[in-house]
């Protein structure tokens, strides 16, 4: 629980600023760092404009949160503006080329599209973005599309990804990939992050005292599943096994993002010796890639096979849980909302743009 709960005070990660060197048309407006939380501000042709904002507290997690949300920045944009914008409030997923991944609502003005509000993650911020041009979805790709989420992590395509404790092994290769951890990422326990099929998945190493029984774990993880979904628990998938080359067996859940089916997030366990591993996953494919991905690790350097080999099983229930284990269960789903706003800035910088 030590590291769950200090997660729940855990300070702001200091964000990489997105950058944009502006495209043909457009020029720097001159506005960002002179008004608050602007790091990006263009004008562009016939009146044309974007900037980009970080903002704090809004629930990109939360699907209902966020369309609430744009909608607001819409009702203020239409009263500061004076212009009648009109949307049917649908907002969508859209990831483009440069690995950013954004929820997206339009607008229009006389029945023309003229307007995209757009909501991402980067480096651990959130970013609003505001485009006005008379061709919005044109200027999309060159715009969104082409900002520069800072410095990028370091990423491995090849040969062999190993956790930060020496205890878990994976071959990459064959669309597996591995990158560098984040400074917050390792102060909470992560120990390893490996990426596939626009997803990815994260472990988190859990001591003895903070592993549960291997009898609620089955529970637990379905239930964590749901709730990073922001969805209930019987929309989330039955918790199931799933083996490992290293002998442990692991278990996980996933659901559809509530509001985005299209959107997935997964959770899971492995146990390992007398501790374990929590799993995070979130992407399209989150499900399928944690599935592979258990199933590759291998044991690395410093596991000890005798105690490895001693790893208790866990028994399959998806029943609710009760007492003190919900408990814990809330502030693992703390903990998984707070990662998962790191993930923006590390999704895979080759996934196609998704039209």
């Amino acid at each position: 629980m030590g590291i769950l709960l200090a997660a729940l005070t855990a300070p702001a990660l200091q964000a990489a600023v997105p950058t944009l060197a502006p495209p043909p048309g457009w020029k720097d407006a001159d506005v960002a760092g002179r008004s608050a939380g602007v790091v990006i501000a263009l004008k562009g042709p016939e009146k044309s404009s974007f900037v980009i904002k970080r903002v704090a507290g809004v629930p990109f997690d939360n699907q209902a949160g966020v369309r609430g949300y744009l909608r607001d920045v819409l009702k203020g944009v239409r009263d500061a503006g004076r212009l009648a914008y009109r949307s049917n409030g649908r907002v969508e997923t859209r990831t483009f080329r440069n690995g950013l991944s954004a929820r997206l609502l339009r607008a229009q003005l006389e029945g023309e599209d003229r307007l995209v509000l757009g909501l991402f993650e980067a480096g651990g911020g959130t970013y609003l973005a505001v485009l006005m041009s008379a061709a919005p979805e044109a200027m999309l790709p060159s715009l969104l599309g082409a900002v520069d989420l800072g410095a990028a992590d370091e990423v491995l395509s090849s040969g062999a990804a190993r956790s930060l404790d020496g205890q878990l092994e994976i071959a990459l290769g064959g669309g597996l990939s591995s990158r560098a951890l984040l400074e917050m990422e390792q102060s909470k326990g992560f120990v390893l992050a490996v990426q596939g099929g626009g997803s990815e998945i994260l472990f988190q190493k859990l001591s003895g005292a903070e592993a549960t029984k291997p009898s609620e774990q089955a529970a637990i993880t379905r239930e964590l599943a749901a709730a990073a979904a922001g969805t209930v628990v019987g929309k989330a998938a039955p918790a199931r096994s799933a083996p490992t080359a290293a002998g442990p067996v692991g278990v996980y859940s996933w659901a559809p993002m509530s509001g985005d089916p299209n959107a997935r997030a997964a959770a899971g366990y492995l146990p390992w010796a007398y501790w374990g591993y929590q799993l995070f996953g979130r992407g399209p494919a989150c499900d399928e890639l944690m599935i592979g991905v258990l199933a590759a690790l291998k044991a690395g350097p410093s596991a000890m096979p005798a105690l490895v080999a001693g790893t208790p099983r866990i028994p399959i229930a998806n029943g609710p849980m009760a007492g003190r284990q919900a408990w814990a269960m809330l502030a693992a789903i703390v903990l998984a909302m707070l990662v998962f706003v790191l993930f923006g800035m590390n999704r895979s910088k080759t996934e196609p743009e998704q039209r």
